[in-house]
Formats: C-alpha cells, structure tokens, sequence
C-alpha cells in the first residue's frame, strides 16, 4: 500500500514541475490568462489616441467604432465617439465586448 502513497508523490512533483514550466512559457510569451486584462492593458496604452474599436452587440453582431480612448482600466474603458458630423458623446464601454482594436 505505501506503493501508490510513494507513486502519488512522484506524480505530484512531476505534475507541478509541467505547470511551473508551462506559466513560465506563458509568462515570457506575455500571456496571461483571462483576455480581458491583457487588452484592458492594451487600452491604456491607447490613451489620447484615436482608435477604431470593434465591438460585440447583444445579438451577437460585430461593429466597428471609430472612437478616442479617454481612459481605461482592466474592465471599462471611457471613450469618446463620433455618432454623426458634429455630434460627440462619452461612452463607457465594457472591455469583454471588445473584439478587437486598430490604430489609426
């Protein structure tokens, strides 16, 4: 019986030494899990600048915002978007419906 004891130890050990080398890998790559922080990360490098976003709607439509970022955090971003010739608005757009972003 202090077989499988001393087999689930060796087990053990080998497993977390694939985990630390596979975050390690991760880590040097630059990615990190959940998506939203990294991009909430690739935002804030954004501020000031004039940035077309795409985002996902409710019903599952992609759209893209020409649109200057303002502001951001990990989870919201405060942007101001053009909605006709003239006409501003702020926006606070959640950082999870952004599918992707392009730099003018």
């Amino acid at each position: 019986m202090e077989y499988f004891g001393i087999f689930s130890f060796i087990m053990v050990l080998v497993l977390m030494g694939k985990v630390s080398r596979l975050e390690r890998i991760l880590r040097d790559n630059g990615i990190r899990p959940g998506g939203a922080s990294g991009l909430g990360d690739q935002v804030r490098k954004q501020v000031g600048k004039t940035v077309t976003l795409t985002l996902e709607t409710n019903d599952g439509d992609l759209m893209g915002k020409v649109c200057k970022v303002l502001d951001a955090d990990e989870d919201w971003a405060l942007v101001l978007a053009n909605e006709g010739k003239k006409d501003q608005c702020e926006k606070l757009i959640r950082l999870d419906s952004v599918k992707q972003i392009k730099v003018k």
